[in-house]
This record gives C-alpha cells, structure tokens and sequence, in this order.
C-alpha cells in the first residue's frame, strides 16, 4: 500500500531544522511543502528540489494549506509561535522542538490549552534512540530476573561555554536544553512523579545544574540524579539504571551504546556504527512513530508532567 501523503510546513530553518530535513526525506509520504524563516538569505530544498521559504507564517498560510506544522525555532519562541500556527492553521498536527516552551506557563498554554484543540507533540528525539529502545527491550525482557528500578543517574554535557550567549539565546540553559531530554529517556523506565530539588552550581555562565527527581516503577520509588552542563571540552551524554537485582542498564548516548551489566559482568552489549548520524537515528525512529505510524509521541499527560518537572520554579513540589 502506498505511505499516506503528509503535507509539511517546516518553521525555522537552522541547524536543527537540517536534521528534520534530512530525516523527512527518507520517511516515506512526508512531503515539506513551504518554509517559514525571518532570515532573508535561507533557501530550502527538499529531495533536490526548491521549496518556497516564506518570511512570515501569515504569509504562508495564504499559499498552502499543511496537516502537519514542525517547529524548529529556538526555545524561547515556541509558545509563541505554537499560538500563531494554531490561529492559522487549526486542523493540523504540530511536531514542536523540545522542550515545548520556556516557561511553565507557556509550556502549559502549548500543551494543554492549544493541545486541547489540535494535536501538540514534542520532538523527545533521545527518547527514540537506538540504545533507549535497546535498554527498553532488554529490561522488558529480563524484568524478572533484574526486579524492579530502584535509582538512577544521568549525566548530560555539551560545549557551550565558549559560545554561551548565542547558546543561551537559542537553547536557554543546560537544564532546558539536556533535562528535558533526560526527563523523556527515564519516563521509558518509570512513570515521573515529583523534583524534590533543581540548584545552580556556581555561576550563571558555566551553566551546571542539579536535579533529584522522583519517579514511581512497579509500585515503589526511585531517586533519580540529572546532571546537566555546558562546561565541558565535548559532548558526553550517559543514563544508568540500577535495579533491585543488583543489575544496571548503561546506555552511553554520545556513543549509541548500552550495557547491562549482572554481577559485576557485562551481560548483554547494544552498538551501532556510524553509517547514519547520531541524531538522525533518533528523529528516524521518531518520525516513524509519530508521522508514519500516526501515534502521539508520548501521552499528553505525560508530556505536561515532563515539563512540569523541568519548569515548575524552584521549592515547587
């Protein structure tokens, strides 16, 4: 049977917008019609040919008529711009880059109030990498012999300390940009329930956070700590998993690897190679569950919960 036919409109055409591009050209039935980009300069092709690039989406809604808007702007326009493309174009779903918005309010305004009207997902990409699905099924698998979660650690690092002001314009802070990603891998694992605490550690700039959250598995609860930081010489990303049994699923996500280790052996090891990038495995597997196979990413209310947790201010329960 043929791939149903999804016509896109693709809003923001920066660096993560290349990766939409280049994972959408190889999902079958996606179609990017139009973009939308306020740079002057920024032209789109997609699978070799040009596509219109439109400065505003006021603009675009007067030439095409999209069932599927994804938002690639930078974090702190998405409420923003999730409200526009709500006005214009009421019937299609909306893809919007993580995390949803910058502020609790804005995140609940995206998720919940336009989210009530038209479909609202967030683009959790690490949550659909490889190593994730790999952790998932091995644990799934094995579950009774590894028993139930019972902590868990993660530490999430990018290079940003030397260009931290164009990082912090686009992204935010490290905790916006990596906690959400961290929050959207351990709600594979267990259901989030609670932060009993998020603090800066040193100066603003450095951008280093620490975060305990609770989540609930099987009846019982886990602490899990998140490390997040921009200070680093390059990108290390790592989740791991202790469960009752003694076991601990490592999932290396700088590397696409896991691990589960019993008894202080390696059990069972998971690898990828390099023939496709890193991230665009993730948004691969993404796009095949949300676009192709027609699924909410996550369910809504876990998404709201996700960004509670990352945005609700400080000494919040």
């Amino acid at each position: 049977m043929a791939a149903t036919r999804h016509k896109i409109l693709l809003i923001g055409l920066g660096d993560v917008a290349q990766t939409h591009l280049k994972v959408l050209e190889q999902t079958p039935g996606a179609e990017v019609i139009a973009g939308v980009d306020n740079a002057p300069k920024n032209r789109l092709t997609f699978r070799g040919h040009l596509v219109p690039v439109h400065k505003t989406l006021r603009e675009a809604s007067a030439h095409h008529d999209p069932d599927v808007v994804v938002i690639a702007t930078p974090t702190p326009t998405h409420a923003a711009v999730c409200s526009e493309v709500a006005g214009c174009f009421p019937a299609a779903r909306i893809l919007v880059e993580k995390p949803a918005a910058g502020s609790l309010a804005d995140a609940r305004h995206v998720l919940e109030d336009i989210g009530s009207r038209q479909p609202v997902d967030v683009a959790y990409h690490m949550a659909f990498s490889p190593e994730v699905i790999w952790g998932m099924q091995i644990t799934r698998d094995s579950a009774g012999e590894l028993g139930v979660p019972v902590a868990a650690e993660a530490s999430f690092s990018d290079p940003y300390q030397e260009i931290f002001d164009t990082a912090g314009v686009r992204l935010g802070s490290s905790w916006l940009d990596s906690g959400i990603n961290s929050l959207s891998i351990l709600s594979r694992f267990a259901e989030p329930a609670s932060r009993s605490s998020l603090r800066r550690i040193g100066e603003t700039r450095p951008s280093v956070f620490e975060a305990h959250i609770t989540f609930r598995a099987a009846g019982s609860e886990l602490e899990a700590l998140i490390l997040t930081s921009w200070h680093v010489t390059d990108a290390a990303k790592t989740t791991r998993i202790r469960y009752s049994s003694g076991a601990e699923l490592v999932m290396d996500h700088t590397a696409v690897a896991g691990y589960l280790l019993k008894d202080r052996r390696i059990a069972a090891v998971h690898g990828s190679d390099s023939t496709i990038p890193r991230r665009e495995r993730h948004y691969l597997t993404l796009y095949k569950w949300w676009l192709t196979e027609g699924n909410r990413v996550v369910p809504a209310e876990t998404s709201l919960r996700l960004h509670e947790l990352l945005l609700q201010p400080p000494g919040d329960p």
